[in-house]
């Protein structure tokens, strides 16, 4: 029992790591691991609570050195869009063989999506500078000026998301989820 509480100690400060050291050094702005650490940690941990401190750690570290957020109703929707994936991430843990990895594939597409929804959607309703006007025009142009973001982070969710959970089953971690599973 002493060794699985350990295991998921270091599984868990390691990707809170990762998500830290992904943010601050994101080779463009939306390239980071936080939605891979985020279903890998709901995938490992198996419980959502649990799965979704990782990506708020992450949140509240790398934001120390990161600008702020314009308002508190950008920033929640932000955090929040972040711990979703937990959610996917316990799902993952159904399944195997191809479907699983279609399901991983499809995992790793939705944090962006529903990231690029709430976050932009919080920028035009919250925003306390003019960029957008309070119109449905305006809410089309934020969208619209979001998407070359929306792609740079889809890709890299997916490039993040397949190296993180092709090393753990090149490790062989992934026969201890299934047997967590199993009992």
């Amino acid at each position: 029992m002493r060794d699985k509480k350990t295991t998921d100690l270091v599984i868990f400060g390691l990707l809170v790591a990762i998500g830290v050291a992904g943010r601050w050094g994101q080779p463009d702005w939306c390239v980071t691991p936080i939605a891979a650490v985020t279903l890998l940690a709901g995938y490992w941990f198996g419980r959502p609570a649990v799965a979704a401190v990782v990506p708020l750690l992450v949140m509240l570290i790398s934001d120390l050195a990161l600008d702020g957020y314009q308002n508190f109703g950008v920033m929640a929707l932000v955090y929040l869009a972040m711990a979703a994936p937990a959610v996917l991430g316990v799902w993952l843990r159904t399944g195997d063989g191809v479907g699983w990895w279609a399901k991983l594939v499809t995992c790793s597409l939705i944090p962006a999506t529903v990231f690029w929804l709430t976050s932009n959607f919080a920028v035009w309703a919250w925003s306390t500078q003019p960029y957008y006007e309070k119109t449905l025009g305006g809410l089309l142009q934020c969208y619209t000026m979001a998407v070359p973001f929306f792609g740079r982070m889809m890709a890299g969710d997916l490039a993040f998301t397949l190296v993180l959970f092709g090393a753990m089953l090149m490790a062989g971690a992934g026969r201890v989820v299934k047997s967590r599973v199993a009992t």
